[in-house]
This record gives structure tokens, C-alpha cells and sequence, in this order.
């Protein structure tokens, strides 16, 4: 999709301010806070590749692609399903768990 996304610029000079303008990225951070989790963890999920990203040769600074960012958010969502609450009935073993008690007088 995006020939940078995962830490490549394009070999083109003038062409990248043109690409950085059109497409919007979010920094670290803003992730962090839109899926409620530390930056630590956005750096992770960058590492396993689960984000795709931006880096500047040279710079400290990363950007993610918004719509990284949005693919990423489709790939986790789980579907929640209603618990059907079942009423559990349980047997009493046959043979008794407790050993019998020695009696010593």
C-alpha cells in the first residue's frame, strides 16, 4: 500500500512532502491515549510489525498512518457474544474425596 509504512522512504526527495501532506499520521502518544494503553505498548506492537509506521532517517520521531492505525483497530475488535446463563448441576462423586479418618485411642 504505502511503499514507507514499515520504517522505508521513498527514494524520491520532492515527492515525500507532498506524500507527508496528503496522509495524516498520528504520533505515539495519540495512539497510546486512543487505545487506552502506555506508549511502551505501542512501541511493542511497532517491533511484532502489528503497526505500520513512518521514521524519518535520522530522527527519533515516529508517525503512524492513520489508516495503520484504523487496519490495525479492524484486526483487533473482537465480536462479544451474550453469555447464556445455564443453571450447573453438579453429582456428588461416588466414592467419597476424603480418606477414611483412623481413630487411635
Amino acid at each position: 500500500m504505502f511503499p514507507y509504512i514499515r520504517g522505508q522512504i521513498p527514494n524520491v526527495k520532492g515527492k515525500l512532502n507532498h506524500i507527508e501532506q496528503s496522509i495524516k499520521f498520528l504520533t505515539q502518544s495519540e495512539i497510546a491515549d486512543r487505545f487506552r494503553v502506555s506508549q511502551a505498548t505501542v512501541i511493542n506492537w511497532r517491533k511484532r510489525r502489528l503497526l505500520g509506521y513512518f521514521q524519518a532517517l535520522g530522527s527519533t520521531k515516529v508517525l503512524y498512518p492513520v489508516t495503520a492505525v484504523e487496519e490495525f483497530e479492524k484486526k483487533s475488535i473482537h465480536k462479544v457474544e451474550e453469555v447464556v446463563n445455564r443453571k450447573i448441576t453438579r453429582k456428588s462423586p461416588e466414592i467419597s474425596t476424603r480418606p477414611d479418618k483412623v481413630w487411635r485411642v
